[in-house]
Formats: structure tokens, C-alpha cells, sequence
């Protein structure tokens, strides 16, 4: 990992000597890992926050209101119906360079629904959109709190991007890191895998960049398909093959941190019979296992989506949510007894 991005976090000392020396001559040691994102606001062991329908400050404040402490990180995405809206997200960075979050951008590659695909990309041929990418982050003023979720849940089916040919994917990111990191080198780079057998890849492993190309190993993770109903449900989500355990074992494997950019229950009609509802456990072994991994846990956002496909957001949901608000009071005690 580059000195650079360990100097932006002031952190150093804690890492040490023989680790810097490393990095200096070109060797990275297996136990380096990314930084923390900026300190919490909530008083959490970790950074936490969420995705909201509405892309607006006022909403990360509502849902800090409705959890009873504030929220870290927003997680927003960037449109993707044409080039412009691709490589120039300036909306939202206008919309966030005042507000104490660090935003998380789900990026898409290409446009969707025009033809263009992970082959074209690995040729090279849109890295002149993705270098504009990086200009425009930079001109931001926002890129040293921007993450950037590029190609999310790229082992599933329901994405332009469906890493169907890895190699071709993994080509794909790396130009795209490049051009953009050319003009922005302060962003931050987060590999979303999607919790379970991927039905596009199936080892979704085949399409990591590498640890010079990737900030975060993240995972997007619900309640559903199994619903944490019952002990057997939970365990398939955390043992089971690529579940949570599995992602969180790579990340470190790879001196990478861990972050959940997309998780929660799953009520709605879209996951009609294979969701949970309204099931405050799904919180408490969730909380458990952020608890469990706190030490390399970067961030998660709970996915407060009030869309009734969906239906997981917590003033939908008032068992969870008691819950929710409970186990966020004990990580936040947890937090100050450590200190």
C-alpha cells in the first residue's frame, strides 16, 4: 500500500518502523493493512452509517435521530445512465463537502443498457471518461473522504458488469484505478462482493485486482436467502460457503480492512417467503459479528430503504429497530470502556 495513504490518516506510529521501512523499498508485509476511514462521530468502535433514499445531509441526520447517535458514512450512488453522469458525479460531492460523513459512491464501470462491457473496458478504451473521473473528484475538494464501490456485487447476475469473465473484469478495475487515481490519488477503493455463491462467479476470488488496486474488501449482505430466523439460518450466512466469516478471513489475508457497505433486513415483496421481517435477531448476530471483527472493520451502512420491494428501513420495522438502537448503545459503551 502506498506511504501516501497512511500519511493522509496520520498513522504512522502505530504501524511501525519495520512496516514503513517495507513499504519504502517496495515489499509489503502480509500483515500491512489500509487505514481506518476518519474518526467516528457516533462514539462506535468502527464507522457506521447508511444508505437513505434521500441523497441529502438532513436524511443521515434523520436516521442518526431515529439510532439515537450520528451517523459516519453515507452510502449514495452515482447515476450511470450515460457517461456524463458515469465520470462527473458532481451533484453529490456539492451536496456532501459540508457534511461530517465520509461518502460512500457506488460507481458503475460503464453506462448501463448501452452496449458497453468489462472487454472494452480491459482494452482501455474508456479510460479518458475515468481519468475525467478523477479530475472532477479532485476539483471536488472531496476525494481525501470519498470511498469509491466500483463494480458492486460484481458476482451476481443483476449488473451490466457480471464478472462472468474475471480476467476480464480484473483488467477492467485496474484501468479504471489507474486513470482515475492519475488526478485523484487521495480516493479510496472498496471491492464489494456480494455475501454467498455468486450466480455469475461463482468464486468470486477469481476477479480480485490485487492488494495495490483495492482500499476495503467489502460485502453486501441481508436477511434473506437464508433469513436469520433460526440458528441453522445464521450459520449458513456466517459459515457457509463465501459467507461472512469466509469475506472477513480474505480481507485479512489480503492486509486489507473489512467493510459492510450494504447490509439489513429484507421485508419486502421482491424477497416475498425467503426475508426475515421484522426480526430483531438478524440485528443482534449482525451486531455480533461487527463486534467480532471491529478490529479490521472499516465501516458498514445499514441499507434504510423505505421502497416497499425492499421495505428494510428501521421506522418500517419497530421490533428491529429497538434492537438496532440497543446493540448500537452497548457497541458505543463497549467503545468507551476501551479507552
Amino acid at each position: 500500500m502506498k506511504i501516501r495513504r497512511w500519511l493522509s490518516f496520520g498513522v504512522i506510529p502505530a504501524l511501525g518502523l519495520g512496516v514503513i521501512l517495507a513499504t519504502l523499498t517496495g515489499v509489503e508485509p502480509a500483515t500491512a493493512v489500509t487505514p481506518r476511514i476518519p474518526a467516528t462521530q457516533s462514539g462506535m468502535p468502527w464507522a457506521s452509517g447508511a444508505f437513505m433514499p434521500d441523497y441529502v445531509p438532513s436524511a443521515q441526520t434523520e436516521f442518526g435521530r431515529q439510532r439515537g447517535v450520528d451517523s459516519d458514512v453515507a452510502v449514495v450512488y452515482s447515476g450511470r445512465t450515460d457517461w456524463e453522469s458515469v465520470s462527473n458525479p458532481a451533484w453529490l460531492y456539492r451536496t456532501w463537502k459540508n457534511a461530517p460523513q465520509t461518502l460512500v459512491i457506488s460507481s458503475a464501470p460503464f453506462p448501463e443498457g448501452r452496449g458497453y462491457s468489462l472487454a472494452a473496458c480491459a482494452a482501455g478504451r474508456y479510460d479518458t471518461y475515468w481519468k475525467a473521473f478523477g479530475e472532477n473528484a479532485a476539483d471536488s475538494g472531496m476525494s481525501q473522504r470519498t470511498v469509491i464501490r466500483l463494480a458492486w456485487e460484481f458476482n451476481g447476475t443483476w449488473v451490466d458488469w457480471a464478472a462472468y469473465r474475471p480476467q476480464a473484469f480484473v483488467k477492467c478495475w485496474r484501468r479504471i484505478f489507474t486513470a482515475a487515481e492519475a488526478k485523484a490519488p487521495k480516493l479510496r477503493w472498496d471491492w464489494t462482493v456480494n455475501r454467498g455463491v455468486g450466480d455469475a462467479l461463482s468464486d468470486a476470488t477469481k476477479a480480485w485486482p490485487g492488494k495495490k488496486y483495492v482500499d476495503f474488501v467489502g460485502i453486501d449482505t441481508y436477511d434473506g436467502y437464508p433469513a436469520v430466523t433460526t440458528r441453522a439460518g445464521w450459520d449458513k450466512q456466517l459459515n457457509g460457503n463465501q459467507g461472512l466469516k469466509y469475506w472477513a478471513a480474505f480481507a485479512r489475508r489480503k492486509g486489507k480492512r473489512l467493510s459492510v457497505p450494504e447490509w439489513g433486513l429484507y421485508p419486502g415483496y421482491a424477497w416475498k417467503g425467503h426475508g426475515g421481517g421484522d426480526n430483531a435477531n438478524y440485528m443482534k448476530k449482525m451486531f455480533s459479528f461487527f463486534t467480532s471483527q471491529q478490529d479490521n472493520l472499516a465501516y458498514e451502512g445499514y441499507f434504510n430503504d423505505t421502497d416497499p420491494a425492499h421495505a428494510g428501513a428501521l421506522s418500517l420495522n419497530p421490533k428491529a429497530r429497538a434492537e438496532y438502537r440497543r446493540q448500537v448503545r452497548s457497541a458505543i459503551r463497549q467503545a468507551r470502556d476501551a479507552s
